[in-house]
């Protein structure tokens, strides 16, 4: 940990995500009469739909479809009231309920020093510094508290806090994380 309280990272990069798109929530439904949109954030406290300026939507088996975000405003702590270039009625809203909504990774906004993206952590084989083999994260969630690695190997689940007394390092490009093993940490 260094002074500020941060964990430490190997390198300060971030790597595209799948396709080079960032999921960041669903269409939940149509808002109003003038073909605004209900976006529930896979993440409530994110601040992204406040610096990008389009989203892509997409359903299944369809590719991802561009669109111009014009506006967004906050509902409510879970929901985003947004409104698209092409989407002018409740009708063409409501066409879109259930589509999936991303983001280019490379216009995410900028990170402070230490912090770091769920989908970067997603895919990375957690060890001890001993070298022990812990498994690969497959989600990250928040606790109120702190944020938590679900670590999972064959059968087995491990919840990680992410906090600078467990974490060692993050090194995104080898995906990789590090984390000491507190005693009942791993049991």
């Amino acid at each position: 940990m260094d002074a500020a309280g941060r964990f430490p990272t190997l390198n300060e990069s971030n790597p595209a995500a799948p396709g080079g798109l960032v999921r960041i929530g669903y269409i939940a439904g149509a808002h109003g009469l003038k073909g605004a949109l209900r976006l529930k954030p896979d993440d409530a406290d994110s601040s992204t739909l406040e610096a990008v300026r389009r989203l892509f939507l997409s359903r299944a088996g369809a590719p991802p479809r561009e669109y111009r975000l014009n506006a967004v405003a906050r509902l409510n702590r879970t929901t985003f009231r947004i409104a698209l270039e092409g989407i002018a009625t409740p009708e063409a809203a409501d066409a879109l309920r259930g589509a999936i909504v991303s983001v280019a990774a490379a216009e995410m906004p900028a990170l402070a020093e230490g912090e770091f993206y769920y989908f970067q952590a997603i895919g990375c084989v957690v060890t001890t510094e001993a070298g022990a083999r812990i498994g690969v994260v497959e989600e990250v969630f928040s606790n109120g508290a702190n944020d938590v690695l679900v670590v999972r190997e064959g059968g087995r689940e491990i919840l990680i806090p992410a906090i600078a007394d467990v974490i060692n390092s993050l090194d995104f490009d080898r995906r990789r994380i590090v984390i000491e093993a507190l005693p009942g940490l791993l049991e």
